[in-house]
C-alpha cells in the first residue's frame, strides 16, 4: 500500500529502506484485523462460536487485536511524513494534490465501484445471496443518485461501501487539510497541538466524522517527525526496552481485553517497536529482499482483500463447520494466508498482463506497476 507523500526525497536511505519493506507486513496486519471474527452469519444462521476456549481467544487477541492493531497507525504516520517530507510550499502543494488525484481519488472509485457493482449483482442471485452481508447493500437502500454517492464516500456513514477504503477517503481529507497541518506546525504550536490530538485520540472524543481521530493525530505526528532537526530514528536506542513494554502490554491486553487503555497503550509501544524491527529486519539481506518483492503488491492486497476475505470465510465455515477451538483457530491462519498468496499472484499476473490497468487501480498510472516511488 503506498502512504504519504513523496519517497524520492526521504530523510535518509534507511528510513526509505525500512518504510519500503514495512509496507506488505502491514497490509497483512489489516487483513489480520478483518479476520478476527469466530463466527459467520449465513442465510442458515450463525456458524462458528464467539467463546471456544481462553487460548484462542488470546490468540486472536494478541495478533488482530494487538500486533496488527499498530497498522493502520503506522499508516498515516509514515503518510504524514512523507507528504511533508522536503519542505513546504503552495507550488509543491498544488503539484502534490494533483498527483493524488491519481495515487488516490481514482483507485478510491475504481474499487468503490466495482464493489458496489458486485453487490448489486451478487444479489441477483438467489445462491450467492447467502454470503453478502449488511442490509446497507441491499439495492432497496439505494433510492436516489445521492444514495449511491453517500454510498461510495461514506458521507454520512462511518464507511464507504468497500470499507477498507475508509483510510484513503481520510487521508484525502488530511490531504486537502495539509496546509492547516503546516501551519499548525510552527515551532510554538507544534508540540501543544500534537499534545492536544493525542489527548483527544486517548480519550475517543472526536467531533467529525472524518477524519477519524486516529488518522489525524498520526499523521499529524508523522508529519512532525518530517520536520529537518526531528530524527526518526531517535528511539531506536530505547528498542528494546520499548519491544519489552510493547510485549508486556500486548499479553496484558490479549488476557484482560475489557481493561481500560490497554488496547491504547499497545499502539503507543507498538509503533517504535514496530519501526525499530524493521531496522533489523534490513540487516537479513534475504528478509529484507522478501519483503521488498512483496511491497509492490500491497495496495493491490489491501484494495481487494475485501469483501473476498468474508465470502471465502463464509464459504469456509459453511462447508466445515467448525466447532471446536482448534479447527476455528487453524482457519483463523489458513484464511488470510490462502487468500494473500492468491492476491498477490494475481496481482502480479496482472501486471505481466496488463501493466498499465494494474498501474490505475492501483495509484501508479504514470510509470509501471510495481513501481514504487511515489507514495500515498
Amino acid at each position: 500500500m503506498r502512504l504519504g507523500g513523496d519517497s524520492r526525497v526521504p530523510k535518509n536511505g534507511e528510513t526509505s529502506s525500512r518504510i519500503d519493506i514495512l509496507r506488505f507486513p502491514l497490509i497483512v496486519g489489516v487483513v489480520l484485523i478483518h479476520n478476527y471474527s469466530m463466527t459467520v452469519q449465513t442465510d442458515e444462521g450463525i456458524i462458528g462460536s464467539a467463546h471456544v476456549g481462553f487460548w484462542v481467544d488470546f490468540v486472536r487477541l494478541f495478533v488482530s487485536e494487538g500486533i496488527a492493531r499498530t497498522a493502520v497507525p503506522l499508516f498515516f504516520m509514515i503518510s504524514g511524513y512523507l507528504f511533508f517530507r522536503g519542505g513546504w510550499s503552495w507550488g509543491k502543494y498544488g503539484s502534490k494534490l494533483k498527483r493524488r488525484i491519481n495515487t488516490l481519488l481514482i483507485p478510491f472509485l475504481f474499487w468503490n465501484l466495482a464493489t458496489l457493482g458486485a453487490y448489486l449483482f451478487e444479489r441477483r442471485i438467489p445462491q450467492a445471496r447467502a454470503y453478502v452481508y449488511g442490509s446497507f447493500w441491499l439495492p432497496s437502500n439505494y433510492s436516489s443518485f445521492l444514495s449511491y454517492i453517500n454510498a461510495l464516500f461514506g458521507i454520512t456513514l462511518k464507511y464507504p461501501i468497500a470499507f477498507q477504503f475508509w483510510f484513503i477517503r481520510d487521508l484525502m481529507a488530511l490531504v486537502v487539510l495539509a496546509p492547516l497541518v503546516h501551519f499548525l506546525l510552527t515551532p510554538r504550536t507544534a508540540l501543544p497541538f500534537l499534545a492536544a490530538l493525542f489527548c483527544l485520540w486517548i480519550s475517543g472524543i472526536w467531533p467529525f466524522l472524518y477524519p477519524s481521530v486516529d488518522a489525524s493525530f498520526f499523521f499529524y505526528l508523522g508529519a512532525y517527525l518530517s520536520r529537518p532537526e526531528k530524527e526518526v530514528e531517535y528511539l531506536d536506542k530505547f528498542g528494546q526496552w520499548l519491544s519489552a513494554a510493547f510485549l508486556f502490554c500486548l499479553i496484558l491486553h490479549s488476557a484482560f481485553p475489557f481493561l481500560p487503555y490497554l488496547l491504547k497503550s499497545v499502539i503507543i509501544f507498538g509503533v517504535p517497536s514496530v519501526w525499530w524491527l524493521t531496522g533489523l529486519a534490513l540487516r537479513n539481506c534475504k528478509l529484507k529482499s522478501l519483503l521488498a518483492g512483496l511491497s509492490g503488491a500491497s495496495f493491490f492486497v489491501f484494495a481487494a482483500h475485501e469483501p473476498l476475505l468474508n465470502t471465502i470465510r463464509k464459504i469456509a465455515f459453511k462447508m466445515l463447520v467448525p466447532a471446536s477451538g482448534a479447527a476455528i483457530l487453524a482457519l483463523y491462519f489458513l484464511i488470510p494466508i490462502c487468500l494473500i498468496t492468491i492476491l498477490v499472484l494475481t496481482y502480479r499476473g496482472l501486471v505481466k498482463a496488463t501493466p498499465h490497468f494494474a498501474g490505475i487501480i492501483t495509484g501508479n498510472s504514470n510509470r509501471p506497476a510495481g513501481n514504487r516511488s511515489e507514495e500515498h
